[in-house]
């Protein structure tokens, strides 16, 4: 009996030990992969970071490069700055003027609801009279 039992340990810590030698390169193997989807996902972030960069800087040489063609009829870069940056401006002021638009005092939500709320008693009462 006695020796029934030590055979029973024996397997037990030859289990044991294989396990442990399994969980460790479990371990190893997940850890390396770990390391190589970080890197992955850290590569592809600095390209996805990278082209909004390149094409804002594209953006520009190509406003300069416009500009550089321009002074050439014109003789110098400040009419053809001028000519250039019009656009621009006239899309700053556009854009300046529908913000305050939005933020003027009768769009803010309180008055805007007063409206609504005068709007549907108005429509209420052409209904019942």
């Amino acid at each position: 009996m006695r020796q029934r039992a030590d055979g029973t340990l024996a397997l037990l810590v030859a289990a044991l030990r294989e396990s442990a030698t399994h969980l460790e390169s479990l371990l190893s193997l997940a850890r390396a992969e770990i390391d190589g989807n970080v890197r992955a996902i850290v590569s592809l972030v600095a390209i996805v970071g990278t082209i909004p960069v390149l094409l804002i800087v594209t953006f520009f040489l190509g406003l300069d490069g416009i500009v550089k063609l321009l002074a050439v009829p014109f003789g110098s870069e400040a009419p053809a700055a001028l000519i250039v940056a019009t656009p621009f401006l006239v899309a700053a002021v556009a854009l300046g003027w529908l913000g305050l638009r939005r933020m003027a005092l009768s769009n803010l939500e309180p008055w805007r609801t007063w409206r609504q709320v005068k709007q549907d008693a108005r429509a209420v009462a052409r209904t019942r009279g």
